[in-house]
């Protein structure tokens, strides 16, 4: 089959996924619009009739028209956000660079699709009501017609809660795919995540209702004042964005129900497409057919142009290297004819890359770091310095010295000049560890490297029968405890950052998953192989780190 592992992945495995967590979505719609439609008329001093009203309801024509649009909106609404799913978590410098990101075209667009098929749902809401939210307009026994705030104010609140929605999807980072090794099948996961969707959904609503109100108390005549000019109405004695009309309990019980309806039916998509891209898929190791020969584990691994494929390249090579001895066994055999070992040459020299370029990056991190802390306290020397010798350079050198110190300050004060404008100074403040934050953003691919490359190799002891690995051992020894050293001083240049980062930073315990990943490894291969590791040729730093973890100094 021609085309790259990413292209066959799209097309065999991504379709497929995606296609099925939008079916099971639409197949929810009913069960949650039920349970919509039976909150919407409560009536608690009339249970009899609540009931049987609610249950003419659900079998009325309206309501099954509603539901086959409400499930073209939400599989309308999984299809555009697809393309919103990373990988890696979004780490911004400062906030103009978060609203930089949020104003993309890409994200613009989605965020008017949100409003769009939140307000049509709203609309839809309204026509199951009762007949004082139906229509737009209400027509007395004389010859004009009043605006029907009620309504007006649903739907208003039905784009409003697509907007926050689409804040909260990406502000919360709820497009985020997070990879797990634990893997579950996908009924315990969806039925794990259900109970924490139906929280942060009734959350979000409270939240977003709390703002809603003052909003539409300072604001809500805009749109009001739009419609009557425009179709020629009348207003209501009794307007909606007056206080003594927004204190009407009944409309904030509909705008609850409205707001749970999209926020549960959109947050259960998201958790399904979630739970179907992330599955574990089995690549082979090798293939024998020509077809084939490009679409293997090594291929996934390298797969830049798709991450998806390559994340679920490095999980796979992870999960293989802890419970699959068959597997594990096609890793260290030879090739025949010729017996070499292709299949661990490439698989351990794919996860060296990745393994040495972060620890390359993260060093680079450090002295910039280190280099800033040492640059500072000097700086700050020499500033108290020449302030108490000012007077006697200004004698020696003269008028000299007045156009030496006041040649850079216009441009000094044309860069701070900005700086200092309370607004201006909010967007262009970095965020705290920002850095270290953006720095690990990838960091689960190299946590999954250190792990199947370590495993592989304390399997290797019962299981490498051709001692493939040995010729690498030295140098998967000497990069892991590089990367190890290189990350535990990152944590001490950087210990004075926040350990929790805030709400939406997911990227932030990476680096310490990272640090207790590196010493179980290391460990892992101490305790397969013992003092037989002091007899490689190792470098010296490399050998006293290891002799430290042998006597357990580290």
């Amino acid at each position: 089959m021609d085309g790259t592992i990413g292209d066959v992945y799209n097309k065999e495995v991504h379709r497929w996924r995606t296609g099925a967590a939008i079916t099971w979505a639409v197949i929810t719609v009913p069960i949650i619009l039920s349970g919509y439609v039976t909150l919407a008329h409560l009536d608690v001093s009339h249970p009899s009739q609540w009931i049987s009203g609610s249950l003419s309801l659900l079998f009325s024509v309206y309501y099954l028209l509603m539901c086959v649009v409400v499930i073209f909106l939400t599989g309308l609404w999984g299809s555009f956000s697809l393309p919103t799913f990373i990988v890696e978590p979004e780490v911004y410098s400062n906030p103009l660079q978060l609203t930089a990101s949020m104003c993309s075209p890409q994200k613009l667009l989605f965020g008017v699709v949100c409003v769009l098929l939140s307000g049509v749902t709203s609309l839809l809401c309204t026509g199951i009501l009762d007949g004082r939210y139906q229509d737009l307009t209400v027509c007395t026994n004389r010859d004009f017609c009043v605006l029907n705030e009620h309504h007006l104010f649903l739907v208003t609140y039905g784009c409003y809660t697509g907007a926050v929605f689409y804040l909260f999807h990406f502000l919360r980072q709820n497009n985020y795919l997070q990879f797990t090794s634990l893997q579950q099948s996908k009924y315990f996961q969806v039925r794990s995540g259900i109970l924490r969707v139906l929280q942060t959904s009734l959350h979000c609503v409270l939240w977003q209702t709390a703002y809603f109100y003052p909003l539409y108390w300072l604001f809500g005549h805009i749109p009001t004042e739009w419609i009557v000019h425009s179709l020629g109405l009348r207003r209501s004695t009794l307007p909606v964005d007056s206080v003594y009309g927004l204190l009407d309990l009944a409309l904030l019980w509909q705008s609850v129900l409205c707001g749970l309806l999209v926020h549960i039916s959109w947050s259960l998509t998201t958790l399904l497409i979630k739970v179907y891209i992330t599955e574990r898929f089995c690549f082979p190791i090798e293939s024998m057919l020509d077809d084939r020969k490009n679409q293997c584990l090594i291929d996934a691994l390298q797969c830049d142009q798709n991450p998806v494929v390559k994340y679920l390249g490095y999980l796979d090579l992870c999960l293989l290297s802890k419970h699959s001895p068959e597997r594990r066994r096609t890793v260290f055999s030879l090739s025949q004819p010729g017996g070499h070992p292709h299949n661990w040459s490439k698989l351990s020299t794919s996860c060296l890359s990745a393994i040495t370029a972060l620890s390359g990056r993260i060093q680079d991190a450090n002295w910039q770091v280190f280099s800033q802390a040492s640059v500072r306290p000097a700086t700050d020397d020499v500033k108290k310095s020449a302030t108490s010798h000012q007077g006697s350079t200004l004698t020696y050198r003269g008028d000299s010295v007045k156009k030496d110190t006041t040649t850079p300050q216009p441009a000094k004060n044309g860069s701070s000049f900005w700086k200092t404008k309370p607004v201006i100074s909010y967007f262009l403040t970095e965020f705290p560890d920002a850095k270290s934050r953006k720095l690990f953003a990838s960091a689960q691919l190299d946590i999954w490297a250190v792990e199947a490359l370590c495993n592989l190799v304390a399997a290797s002891f019962r299981e490498d029968n051709y001692g493939v690995v040995q010729k690498t051992l030295p140098q998967i020894l000497t990069s892991v405890i590089k990367l190890q050293e290189n990350v535990e001083k990152h944590l001490k240049l950087v210990s004075s950052g926040r350990r929790n980062g805030g709400r939406g930073s997911l990227d932030l315990p990476l680096k310490y998953v990272l640090h207790s990943s590196l010493k179980s490894c290391i460990y892992r291969i101490i305790n397969v192989f013992g003092a037989h590791l002091l007899n490689l040729d190792l470098p010296s730093d490399t050998s006293y780190k290891l002799k430290l973890f042998m006597d357990f100094k580290e």
